[in-house]
């Protein structure tokens, strides 16, 4: 009789694990109840506005989806760490988010240096890597099956700038970078897109951290008098040379990339701000006519926030993350959430098409320019 009531015991043990949800930790970072989500970017230095309003863009949807009891009943949760724009502790970082807090997936990662060192590993650990803050090429090619990219490239931002410049029939064109892989990539695309339409630049200038370096690269850019000039170079790097350029009294066409916090700029430079066109790969957080804009500024309104690119930018990427979170299943895992993402060929995130597929990785192509007015307004 013992033996026969260890035999009932152990039967219905058994069938208790098989009727029972599935092991709560069978996927790495997935719970019964909650899906972590790891995140290292500029939470301190020059960069850590912009890498913040794109974070507070990105809670504003996950704290409403939360709210709703989550997705398929997990609630998300981001875990961010701090690498102050350094590629080395981003990739400190990002070990520290897979091997230790054992995170699902990695989201929004800030900065073109830092994500040269975070994607390798996080492939390697095939954790998906979605959306950096980044639009450098060559984050982008060769296609990564566990990185899926959001905005449209710089390559794609420079293209516009200099088709643009074309139209107008603004022939000498001036290039300012940064010296780091950013500035050099961006330069390289540059040269390329002026290629296609016969032209050269008129004028090539570096610089580094120090002001003497934007002072250096302002002297060498007005000595060469170009009409046009094309800055690629992050905010900080930016506002430096900009104030460099104005004190030399020299008043070209002036464009710089999405990477530029148009906001922070203004209120560092003022005036000296004017005039400045920046490339979106965004429509304008004032376009009502967009449906993902109008729920933005309404969850945005309701938390007291401002209005901004960046934090645009988060929203939409946490709510193209959570669909594909959705579509992939209760049964989550690291394969399905990518092929749920590959699947997302035609889906309209509220105004705007994402055309993710099994050969494409890069959801959006949409770049338009807006200039700085007076008034220190940027729409």
């Amino acid at each position: 009789m013992k033996a026969l009531r260890l035999l009932r015991i152990a039967a219905v043990a058994a069938l208790g694990a098989l009727l029972a949800p599935g092991p709560a930790f069978a996927q790495q970072g997935v719970a019964t109840d909650a899906i972590t989500l790891g995140h290292s970017g500029a939470l301190s230095g020059p960069l850590a506005e912009l890498n913040k309003e794109y974070l507070s863009g990105a809670k504003l949807h996950f704290d409403q989806i939360n709210s709703r009891g989550g997705i398929h009943g997990r609630r998300i949760r981001l875990l961010t760490l701090d690498d102050a724009y350094d590629p080395e502790l981003a990739a400190a970082n990002v070990r520290k988010l897979i091997e230790s807090h054992r995170v699902f997936a990695l989201f929004g990662c800030f900065g073109t240096g830092p994500s040269l060192k975070m994607i390798p590993l996080a492939s390697a650990a095939r954790v998906p890597f979605f959306a950096p803050y980044s639009g450098a090429d060559a984050l982008r090619q060769p296609t990564d099956p566990y990185v899926f990219h959001l905005r449209a490239s710089y390559s794609e931002e420079i293209d516009k700038i200099i088709s643009h410049l074309a139209t107008l029939g603004v022939r000498s064109v001036g290039i300012v970078h940064h010296a780091d892989p950013f500035g050099e990539a961006g330069l390289a695309t540059a040269v390329a897109a002026l290629s296609r339409r016969g032209l050269t630049p008129s004028v090539v200038a570096r610089f580094a951290d120090r002001e003497a370096d934007a002072d250096d690269a302002a002297r060498i850019i007005a000595g060469a008098n170009p009409a046009a000039v094309i800055m690629i170079a992050a905010h900080d790097n930016s506002a430096a040379f900009l104030r460099a350029l104005r004190s030399t009294g020299y008043r070209p066409m002036l464009f710089g990339l999405s990477i530029i916090n148009a906001e922070q700029l203004i209120r560092e430079l003022g005036d000296q701000a004017y005039g400045l066109v920046i490339a979106r790969v965004l429509p304008s957080p004032f376009r009502l006519d967009y449906p993902f804009v109008r729920d933005y500024r309404y969850f945005s309104d309701r938390a007291r926030l401002g209005y901004s690119y960046p934090a645009l930018e988060g929203y939409l990427a946490a709510t193209v993350f959570t669909e594909a979170l959705r579509r992939a299943g209760r049964e989550l895992s690291a394969d399905r959430l990518l092929a749920a993402l590959e699947g997302m060929t035609d889906w309209d995130a509220g105004g705007l098409k994402l055309r993710y597929s099994t050969h494409n990785h890069v959801g959006l192509d949409y770049v338009d320019l807006t200039v700085i007015g007076r008034g220190n307004t940027s729409r």
